[in-house]
């Protein structure tokens, strides 16, 4: 989810014109990410700040004009100048403003720092082999795809049940866990897996370094890390993560 979509999402709660799926979205992104959390806590207390200061439709028209260009500046998204309507904004402005610094500061300061949610990329579940077990693995498909990592784990762990060698299975459980912070028996899948010689044997690995960067383990992600072949699917991502530890 890039940046636009999470404060878009934001916004849409906090007018209360959120889609009961966009609703559910957010609400796994809070739960799971305790920096789109404050992000979250900000955004509201900001959105009720303005609502409750802007006097006019004027005011509130040239005051976002001025934040979008100071945006686009901040981030260097434009390459060509562009005149800007500078206007006078009210005492109470120049907080709001200060506040806006600091939060682009921190959210630029995290996007280009080692956390989870800047380096995990979520594969899609999609099992290969199927047997009578159909039903139960297109639920599986199903909640984990969309995110509802609980009601995933629960499938999973039923297939599993029936087949508790399978690589695959034993993988996508693995995520469920890590995502829920489940993040022990995240560890005890990820390493079964990296023990063994199945396709999967290094994705298990790369996701048992992000489970530990997760939490905070710094020093034992960089051994698992160093640990990726560089012909294994993320030794690219290891290594820019590498960087920043």
């Amino acid at each position: 989810m890039t940046p636009e979509e999470k404060y878009e999402l934001f916004e849409q709660k906090v007018s209360g014109e959120i889609s009961s799926k966009e609703d559910e979205t957010l609400s796994l992104l809070i739960d799971n990410d305790k920096i789109v959390a404050e992000e979250f806590r900000v955004y509201k207390e900001w959105s009720s700040y303005l609502d409750s200061n802007l006097n006019s439709t004027q005011e509130q028209s040239d005051l976002e004009n001025n934040l979008k260009e100071a945006g686009a500046a901040f981030f260097e998204t434009k390459s060509t100048k562009k005149e800007i309507k500078v206007i006078r904004i009210p005492s109470w402005g120049y907080a709001v403003a200060a506040s806006i610094v600091i939060i682009l500061g921190v959210y630029t300061f995290s996007k280009g720092g080692a956390t989870y949610s800047n380096f995990v990329s979520i594969p899609e579940l999609s099992i290969t082999e199927r047997s009578g077990e159909d039903g139960l693995i297109k639920k599986a498909e199903e909640a984990f795809n969309s995110k509802s990592y609980n009601v995933a784990e629960k499938y999973l762990s039923e297939l599993l049940k029936n087949d508790s060698a399978n690589s695959e299975y034993l993988f996508y459980y693995g995520i469920t866990l890590v995502e829920q912070d489940k993040n022990r028996e995240a560890s005890e899948v990820f390493v079964n897996l990296q023990q063994g010689n199945s396709g999967y044997k290094y994705k298990a690995l790369w996701f048992e370094a992000l489970n530990q960067l997760k939490q905070e383990n710094m020093d034992r992600c960089a051994e698992l890390l160093k640990l990726l072949p560089q012909d294994a699917e993320d030794y690219q991502q290891a290594q820019e993560l590498l960087k920043k530890l």
